[in-house]
């Protein structure tokens, strides 16, 4: 690139998961020596309660350009909806003063649809990472909207692809790249056999597990448009009677997350159970990879999992339409299934194929992001 004026690319993080899947995006943006990159960051990624994920961004040596407190934090709908309206005209001025040649934005969350809405109505064209895809609840909602105000697509399956065309999308803005977090995951080094010593994390309570110890990863969320759709209580009765050492991570931000949060905290006196609010993005990866089951409904099990071989039980219908892989386990709302399938699994790797996983799938997205705003820059 030989212009005289660098190129201003802004990125919006709101919680603990859009950062991971960005990181490798960003340490590639950061190469490029024309282009000077922004973080804005909004919603529960900045909250004590949720483990301050910000902290994972400066430990990586990034800078901070602005930190946008908008979240509020009563378990409801409307505090949803005023959240993204307080966001909105927070993320307005922060635009209006920082002028971006082009936002950066991953998912399907509805705190993304703040700064989305705010670029969009201020002419400021956007990069959608993960659009076209199908899970389940309100995301798929706001996942088509983020779309529609996007400028540039970049999908991680040939499905999403044909379904953003399908929507109207043109065929030369959708790049099927794969998924960056896949890839950065899949690339990491990673030791045969687990050690809770190589946690980077100090939890409240140390966790001790041997190295080849059987324990599993339990991630619930919860569904806004159905608050029955993974009932905890249960889920964690029936994982308690395995007596295996088992990370439970806390809830997202979403309507109806305080029952999830109240079961999580009835068994706090289980010594075997490890109540996690926040892992660094590579304890996450280490510690997932050699678990002998991940459960819940989380996306991560399975868009991630299946680069480990790991076993997923799917649990509800939050995922309903996602595309899977063959390590996925679905078993609805069939929890006497769930204790069988956990035995059936505790010792079973699956065949590592990951249908999110694309080589070069950073570089590739960059590529295109440093391309256009360098032609747009120069019409301008």
């Amino acid at each position: 690139m030989n212009n005289n004026v660098k190129k201003t690319i802004c990125i919006a993080l709101t919680n603990r998961t859009n950062y991971s899947k960005l990181k490798s995006t960003l340490l590639e943006l950061k190469s490029y020596e024309d282009i000077n990159i922004y973080i804005v960051l909004s919603s529960s990624i900045l909250l004590d309660r949720y483990g301050n994920g910000y902290k994972d961004i400066l430990n990586d040596g990034f800078k901070i350009d602005n930190k946008i407190d908008c979240a509020l934090l009563n378990d409801s709908h409307e505090a949803m909806a005023k959240t993204i309206g307080l966001s909105i005209v927070e993320h307005a001025s922060y635009f209006s003063y920082r002028e971006p040649d082009l936002l950066l934005i991953v998912g399907d969350r509805y705190d993304m649809l703040a700064p989305v809405i705010a670029a969009g109505t201020m002419n400021i064209p956007i990069a959608h990472v993960q659009g076209g895809e199908l899970s389940g609840t309100i995301d798929n909602v706001i996942r088509d909207v983020l779309t529609k105000f996007s400028t540039l697509h970049f999908v991680a399956t040939e499905k999403s692809a044909k379904n953003l065309i399908k929507y109207g999308i043109h065929e030369k803005n959708v790049h099927n790249f794969g998924c960056p977090a896949v890839e950065y995951m899949t690339n990491l080094p990673l030791e045969d056999s687990f050690d809770s010593n190589k946690l980077s994390k100090k939890f409240k309570n140390p966790v001790h597990i041997k190295k080849d110890e059987k324990f599993l990863v339990v991630m619930v969320h919860p569904d806004t448009t159905n608050e029955n759709d993974v009932d905890m209580d249960k889920v964690l009765k029936i994982i308690s009677k395995f007596n295996l050492k088992t990370y439970i991570f806390y809830p997202n931000i979403d309507a109806n997350n305080t029952e999830i949060v109240s079961s999580i905290a009835s068994y706090r006196n289980n010594s075997n159970f490890s109540m996690i609010r926040h892992m660094p993005l590579e304890d996450y990866i280490y510690t997932m990879s050699h678990c002998s089951c991940l459960i819940g409904n989380s996306s991560s099990g399975i868009r991630e999992s299946a680069s480990f071989g790991v076993p997923c039980i799917n649990i509800g219908y939050r995922q309903a339409d996602r595309e899977r892989n063959k390590n996925t386990i679905d078993i609805g709302e069939n929890y006497e299934l769930l204790e069988s399938m956990i035995s059936k699994n505790l010792t079973k790797r699956y065949k590592i194929d990951n249908i999110y996983y694309q080589k070069n799938c950073s570089k590739r997205i960059v590529n295109e992001i440093a391309n256009y705003v360098m032609k747009e820059k120069n019409v301008k």
